[in-house]
């Protein structure tokens, strides 16, 4: 694979090249293996080894930052620049069993939407139109975690990774390092775990971002600016410190009141993107609105309320910070561009083995993540190259014609006993250790 051939510098350590192992790996992920784990990808793909595999994954210090780093200037190369190019902000599960691997804890799982014991992690995506690639990514480490300085030790988390952040700081953290690499987004756009955070939604303001994020129904804006004015000391001399609305016509109410009482009147049909079904058609509202909360805040802050109604009647909601002028198509066709994030995840899940690895440690968690957003973006350059004579060029189809093309393994009955027998004997072994580590 010439692809892999562009960051072969970042797997040479100390006179070691692993290389080799991540061709092997990287074939195994575009692979049509069911289930893409260490030791699936070892017997399907040729001269490939699994202890060398699993030292690389697990073990070796190569960098993935860099790696990352390199994967991102190459999305931004395809993808970036263009009035379209947005940064999409979301977090996925991975579903585990135990307590033992990195981050893992009973909590909400999006993929199944309940709770559950999983990891989260945090990803940002490059975006133009129905192209997109994961170009960075936080494991979120629980409180539980951050503050048991043996299980942390266990799964060999960094020292200085042995803090607790919430979604929201990952995130920001992601966004002034896709400032820093030059990403060439216009805007940001996220779930309602990042839009319901003004905070988090001041600050990207105040880094010059534009931003459209859903927030959810409950969200109080005030229909007017309400020129907040802090209110004078009261006669005994204690100080106020909670400011009062000077625009007595404005009025404040929930975001779903409010589109319930002008939707039906004022809302526009209009078209959101193309889709191989078709035009993809919404009702739209979008109004300005002021965002403040008199208890903790002096000041009001102006956003852009976009509310869509889909097909089945089920409503969207979303502020943006865009200008006011800003057109309505504009507007729905932002807040549409967040379902690429998703597709992302689900090729990446469904086709590249995102999650269906088995290592626990906090390493070997960032490397199968590099390198699935490695083969993610190995299918988007295809996607784009072929685009001309197969426009219609899926993930799927590219994993199924790699496997054709790519070196397997032969699947004869020895190779495929052969195979067996090794699973077995690492199982036993497996059990092995583990009723020594709880025998008295």
């Amino acid at each position: 694979m010439d692809f892999c051939g562009d960051y072969s510098r970042h797997f040479v350590l100390r006179g070691n090249d692993s290389n080799g192992h991540a061709k092997h790996y990287l074939s195994g992920l575009l692979g049509t293996q069911r289930r893409k784990n260490i030791g699936r990808i070892g017997e399907d793909v040729a001269e490939s080894n699994y202890q060398g595999m699993q030292q690389f994954i697990s073990d070796s210090p190569w960098d993935h930052h860099a790696v990352m780093e390199q994967v991102a200037a190459e999305a931004a190369g395809l993808l970036g620049g263009h009035r379209d190019t947005a940064l999409y902000l979301d977090e996925t599960s991975f579903v585990k069993k135990g307590n033992g691997s990195v981050g893992v804890q009973r909590q909400y799982c999006g993929r199944l939407g309940k709770l559950e014991n999983c990891q989260v992690g945090v990803f940002a995506c490059l975006g133009r139109g129905e192209r997109s690639a994961l170009v960075d990514f936080r494991l979120f480490l629980p409180e539980e975690w951050a503050n048991d300085p043996a299980r942390c030790e266990r799964v060999k988390i960094p020292l200085e990774e042995r803090v607790h952040r919430t979604k929201c700081e990952l995130a920001l953290a992601m966004v002034k390092q896709a400032r820093e690499r030059q990403l060439g987004h216009r805007w940001i756009g996220g779930d309602a775990i990042y839009g319901n955070n003004q905070e988090f939604c001041a600050v990207l303001e105040e880094l010059g971002e534009t931003f459209l994020m859903d927030v959810s129904h409950n969200i109080v804006v005030w229909d007017e600016d309400p020129q907040p004015q802090a209110q004078a000391a009261s006669p005994r001399g204690r100080p106020r410190t909670r400011a009062r609305a000077a625009n007595e016509k404005a009025t404040s109410q929930s975001v779903a009141k409010l589109v319930a009482a002008r939707f039906e009147t004022e809302s526009q049909t209009l078209t959101l993107r193309e889709t191989t079904k078709g035009p993809l058609r919404a009702d739209i509202w979008v109004q300005e609105v002021w965002l403040w909360n008199p208890r903790t805040e002096h000041r009001a802050r102006r956003r852009m309320l976009v509310a869509r109604r889909d097909a089945d009647g089920s409503f969207k909601y979303s502020l943006s910070n865009a200008p006011s002028d800003t057109p309505w198509a504009r507007l729905a066709s932002m807040q549409a561009q967040r379902f690429f994030i998703e597709r992302a995840f689900e090729d990446a899940k469904s086709e590249l083995g995102m999650a269906q690895y088995e290592v626990r440690g906090w390493r070997g968690w960032h490397h199968h993540i590099t390198l699935c957003c490695m083969a993610l973006l190995f299918a988007l350059k295809e996607r784009i190259a072929f685009a001309e004579n197969i426009p219609l060029l899926t993930v799927r189809d590219i994993v199924e014609l790699l496997a054709f093309y790519l070196p397997r393994r032969s699947r004869d009955p020895d190779a495929i006993l052969t195979n067996l027998q090794a699973r077995h004997t690492a199982r036993a072994s497996a059990i092995s250790s583990a009723v020594s580590r709880t025998s008295p």
